[in-house]
């Protein structure tokens, strides 16, 4: 996330005013929960995104996506969503719920850059929100808490179709802290923290492997995914009898269950309740400390992913497949980031060199350069320059 203030600078012709670093959002296990109203677990870390804003004296906003050489601007005055502004449409939402709460709002200057300002739109949305909402907050001085940031950021999904907000993805940005997990209940949104015991020097530590795939891949694929998990959804809860829950499901019930879907859209319910079941089996191997437990965990997930919902790669397979072999390793299984083919595995300590070997196989093979970093839940959004 280097270079925002020179990248703000050389296309305004000032420094910014406000400066805010936006964490990036880990679904550890449960990324697709919310389908059943059921369990994930979140985190953040420290490859996100970075906002830079300066007023204006007049009513023009520009925004600059310096990650993609990207420029837009539009009028606070007349504020109409169009498709072709892509990303400047979560902009233009923001303002909106902005003018929507009556605060004060002149025009301003805008940069982002980041790993989220290339991430997938969920994740995306999510961190272009959080920062604007935290600048502006900042920059004209609307008085506003961190629960009044997230209210204020969840109220723009009334001006998007397209971008929208998840509720959990901006309680763990605003209300991460250092070295901890966040246990979501998707039913009540109840949360909790926990501490995250699987940091190097503790016996086993947690790493973060970027496949380095080209970009967009698996993205077609996920939002059919998604698409499939809305229907599944919708007609399973037009059939269970009253009382029950979805997320109480098992995937072995579902496979028993004379269910009048198609197999694709079976799969994919069995894996969302899996999915939600996993988050919530795992916390009791988080708090225990439990290493083994919790590698189980995360290659039973990565055995869904492949076999129901057929969200991996040929790449992505070699790797967790490799990782699994390797001495030490206890599971690795794709996790969400916003970016196709992250993996998390856990490694015990002294045993990340062998991976290591792993990945030089990797990119011999596949030609692709895997980047492999130390995973330490980070802490929640940040001014870090600014009145």
């Amino acid at each position: 996330m280097d270079g925002i203030e020179k990248a703000h600078t050389e296309e305004y012709g000032g420094e910014p005013a406000v400066l805010v670093e936006v964490p990036q959002v880990t679904t550890l296990l449960g990324a697709f929960s919310e389908f059943c109203n059921g369990y994930a677990i979140t985190s953040t870390n420290d490859h996100g995104l970075r906002v830079a804003i300066t007023p204006r004296t007049d009513n023009l906003v520009r925004v600059y996506n310096a990650s993609r050489n990207e420029r837009k601007k539009f009028q606070l005055a007349v504020i109409r969503q169009r498709k072709e502004d892509k990303w400047a449409q979560i902009v233009k939402a923001v303002c909106q719920a902005v003018i929507s709460a009556e605060l004060p709002i002149t025009g301003f200057d805008m940069t982002f850059k980041g790993q989220s300002a290339v991430a997938d739109n969920p994740s995306l949305t999510a961190a272009l929100v959080s920062g604007l909402v935290c600048a502006l907050n900042t920059l004209f001085n609307f008085g506003l808490d961190a629960d009044g940031q997230v209210r204020l950021a969840f109220s723009t999904n009334r001006f998007s179709e397209v971008y929208k907000l998840r509720l959990r993805d901006l309680i763990t940005i605003f209300t991460a802290e250092p070295g901890k997990i966040i246990f979501f209940d998707l039913e009540s949104y109840d949360y909790e923290s926990f501490d995250y015991p699987f940091v190097k020097g503790s016996g086993v530590g947690s790493y973060f492997i970027d496949c380095s795939l080209p970009e967009g891949e698996l993205s077609e694929e996920v939002i059919i995914f998604r698409e499939n998990c809305v229907e599944a959804a919708k007609r399973m809860k037009e059939i269970l009898p009253r009382g029950e829950k979805l997320r109480q499901l098992t995937e072995r019930g579902i496979r028993h269950l004379h269910l009048p879907f198609s197999e694709e859209l079976k799969r994919t319910l069995s894996f969302v309740v899996e999915d939600s079941a996993f988050a919530r089996k795992s916390m009791d191997s988080i708090k225990s400390g439990n290493s083994t437990a919790f590698g189980k965990i995360f290659t039973a997930e990565q055995r869904n992913l492949s076999e129901l919902a057929e969200l991996t790669s040929p790449e992505v397979d070699w790797l967790v497949k490799r990782g699994i072999e390797a001495h030490g390793v206890k599971g690795i299984t794709e996790i969400s980031v916003g970016i196709s083919g992250t993996l998390v595995a856990l490694i015990d300590d002294g045993a990340e060199e062998l991976y290591r070997k792993q990945l030089e196989e990797y990119e011999r093979i596949f030609g692709f350069h895997p980047i492999m970093r130390e995973y330490v839940p980070s802490g929640s959004i940040k001014v870090i320059s600014g009145k």
